[in-house]
């Protein structure tokens, strides 16, 4: 629906759970992911977006490091909401999220922190009147909370 909708904007939060020793591999559970899709004549009072909560597995492609180009399949739940006559109009659907995202990690620091910079694929179908599917540019930051790297 390119043609009724502007670009549209999101945020998004996961939680990583390592593999490997190096952190290359990951689990990754993204625990909210939000995105809304204004429409081109009425703005914000009549959009489309969708929130999903996702399960994935990161590889990055360093085998010493968390730098360098990483792949991630992701599959999970989704609400998809359109709203394209008003918000008390408002339609949805549960269903399905596939995504994938693909893009670059630099680690900074010795925490073992790491910038995310990516693309991301993702369809969101939950019946034939609210599937959005939609490309992201995606950037992030990891941070570790409570442990420190020897």
């Amino acid at each position: 629906n390119a043609d009724k909708f502007k670009l549209g904007y999101g945020i998004f939060s996961y939680y990583d759970f390592p593999v490997n020793e190096t952190g290359n591999n990951s689990v990754r559970l993204e625990l909210m992911d939000l995105v809304a899709f204004p429409s081109k004549s009425m703005g914000w009072d009549s959009l489309a977006g969708y929130i999903s909560i996702k399960a994935g597995f990161r590889h990055i492609f360093s085998a010493e490091s968390k730098t360098g180009f990483y792949v991630e399949p992701q599959l999970g739940y989704c609400r998809v909401v359109s709203a394209e006559t008003g918000p008390s109009e408002a339609i949805y659907g549960d269903g399905l999220a596939i995504a994938l995202e693909a893009g670059y990690s630099l680690e900074t620091g010795q925490n073992g922190n790491c910038f995310n910079f990516g693309l991301k694929y993702e369809t969101d179908r939950a019946g034939k009147l609210n599937t959005i599917s939609s490309i992201g540019f995606r950037v992030s930051y990891d941070y570790r909370l409570f442990k420190r790297r020897n």
